[in-house]
């Protein structure tokens, strides 16, 4: 293992990791003997500066953990109390016991023994103070969604909170016993602890206050409502974000029984969601969670599986009129920073647009097959011609990948990209937002480079597809973008543009500023780049027209121009399939 001189920095396989001692002191109640993280660069200059910061944070943690030391009884029996308020509800909404056989009674014995046989356990653990590893982890998962770490918790003060919880499940199987025998029982605690609860700590408002729409029906609806206006990807990633919701509320809970701390208690619970849990069997939500801080989902993950939710009920309040309030309205996420966070996309630099283009992939390579090795091969294909187009254009990845033929207009005054959703019997498009369906000059260096002739040239090739990149394939998850980004990272890397802030979208951002310098007006930026000032005054009208937006095209302040680099290099179409 290699590294730098920077305090906490180690190098594996050319990446840099940070790598901290956990304090002797804290071992136990961390869990390992050290922190270990990578940050995702091969720059030495970018990993210090990430290592400063994350070590920072990581100490900053380890004295939070020093300095909490302990949990008051009254505390305690708060935490304690609410977590059973907590699973009261949830064993009252249950559906009733279904017997599966013609002898019921049988049944039911049965699962009376099994609770019997728990309690007894659990008793066995208050007696000697001595609580299971099973104990401890559904308590964890419990006080999380109250946002407890367990684990940050002093161990006096944790021995008295799991003193109180194992009291809690000791209660939860009596509850559940109950109910088994009798549905509509009025049930009374017998641990004093929680027969100080009041009656409406157990519910928040009447039954007859909850009729309507359940959950599961509610997110059915909503995702049926919205998806004629998504894109296929969307769709399958909201019914999925939205399943973890349901799972979690119940399919059968009423919605207007949602309430703000349902809310609250779902957002803790999505942080800590496993990292892998796409790829495991069939699991509950609860299921889905660990303790273990190093499996769990990024912050970022978690806040995008949230905001489908907060979504989901404005549509249930201010659309469909189903509910009078919104339970998530005022429900924020939390973010955690990371070192991630720091890094921000940013346009190309001069010298790095110099040493893009000037790479043997533009300029001349070995073969149509060795395109990052020099040669005298200048391929003009996808690979070739998408890169200019992004630079010129500011168009979207997906917007270039998935144009159709007819969507260059070349045979006119003004040539410009016709954006748009008509896809006939062609592969499908999508444009991102309704701002994007546009038309965008064509710059007059693109068409100086070639490019009328290369798509002259792709009318007349014989391929089944619409497409005028149709060698790009559709990723897995259908969108036309995938493919080529992966291979737009490989090219920055291989040029030795490794800045995690470079991406394919700095073309846009280069755009931006392009325009910019040249004192073009914003509303005609916007409506060339696809965006949405959300003024009402936006709706009106056409918007700028193409010739207006040509001379901002034509205007623009770009930082080299391409074809004193690529003109003369004598670029043939690959005829080849890829």
């Amino acid at each position: 293992m290699s590294g730098s001189r920077a305090p906490h920095l180690k190098r594996r396989n050319g990446i840099y990791h940070l790598r901290m001692r956990v304090p002797d002191r804290l071992r136990d109640r961390v869990g390992r003997q050290e922190v270990c993280r990578s940050l995702q660069t091969y720059s030495p200059t970018v990993a210090r500066r990430l290592a400063a910061s994350v070590s920072t944070r990581v100490m900053e943690t380890f004295k939070v953990i020093d300095e909490n030391t302990n949990v008051t009884p009254e505390q305690a029996r708060k935490l304690i109390q609410a977590c059973f308020a907590d699973i009261r509800r949830e064993v009252d909404e249950r559906p009733p016991f279904v017997p599966e056989t013609h002898r019921p009674d049988l049944e039911i014995d049965e699962q009376l023994n099994l609770s019997d046989a728990e309690i007894a356990r659990l008793h066995d653990e208050l007696e000697c103070r001595a609580f299971s590893a099973k104990t401890e982890s559904a308590a964890r998962a419990a006080f999380a969604l109250h946002g407890i770490d367990l684990q940050l918790i002093a161990p006096n003060s944790r021995d008295r909170l799991l003193d109180g919880f194992t009291r809690l499940l000791v209660e939860y199987r009596r509850l559940e016993q109950t109910r088994l025998v009798d549905p509509l029982a009025d049930y009374q605690p017998s641990d004093p602890l929680f027969r100080e609860l009041l009656p409406n700590q157990f519910a928040e408002a009447p039954v007859v206050g909850h009729v309507g729409p359940k959950v599961g029906g509610a997110i059915a609806d909503y995702l049926a409502a919205k998806q004629p206006s998504w894109a296929k990807k969307t769709f399958v990633a909201r019914s999925k974000q939205l399943g973890y919701l349901r799972d979690f509320l119940g399919h059968q809970r009423s919605l207007t029984a949602v309430k703000a701390a349902d809310i609250r208690q779902f957002r803790n619970a999505l942080t800590m969601l496993r990292a892998n849990r796409g790829r495991a069997r069939e699991m509950t939500f609860h299921e889905r969670l660990t303790e273990n801080t190093g499996a769990r989902v990024s912050n970022k993950s978690a806040s995008i599986i949230f905001e489908p939710a907060k979504a989901f009920f404005r549509w249930a309040k201010e659309e469909e009129g189903i509910l009078t309030e919104n339970p998530a309205a005022d429900v924020r996420w939390q973010s955690i920073p990371n070192a991630n966070t720091t890094i921000k996309r940013r346009p190309f630099s001069e010298m790095e647009l110099a040493t893009l283009f000037g790479s043997p992939l533009f300029t001349g390579s070995k073969s149509a097959h060795r395109r990052f090795q020099p040669g005298d091969v200048v391929v003009a294909d996808a690979k070739y011609w998408i890169p200019i187009l992004g630079y010129y254009s500011g168009m979207r990845l997906g917007e270039i990948v998935q144009l159709h033929l007819s969507d260059v207009v070349l045979n006119t005054h003004i040539p410009h990209f016709d954006l748009n959703e008509v896809s006939g019997s062609g592969d499908p498009k999508h444009i991102k937002t309704a701002a994007g369906i546009r038309k965008i000059p064509i710059h007059p260096d693109i068409l100086t480079l070639g490019f009328s002739e290369f798509v002259e040239k792709r009318r007349k090739w014989d391929k089944p597809s619409k497409r005028l990149f149709s060698e790009v394939t559709l990723g897995a998850d259908g969108q036309a973008s995938t493919q080529f980004s992966k291979f737009f990272a490989r090219l920055l890397d291989t040029v030795g543009l490794t800045d995690l802030a470079l991406t394919f979208h700095s073309f846009r951002h280069g755009i931006e500023d392009a325009f910019r310098n040249a004192n073009s007006q914003q509303y005609t930026i916007d409506s060339i780049m696809g965006h949405s000032d959300g003024k009402v005054s936006s709706l009106y009208g056409e918007g700028p027209s193409l010739s207006v937006k040509f001379e901002a095209v034509r205007a623009m302040a770009l930082p080299i121009s391409l074809i004193g680099i690529l003109k003369g290099k004598n670029p043939e179409e690959n005829t080849e399939a890829e």
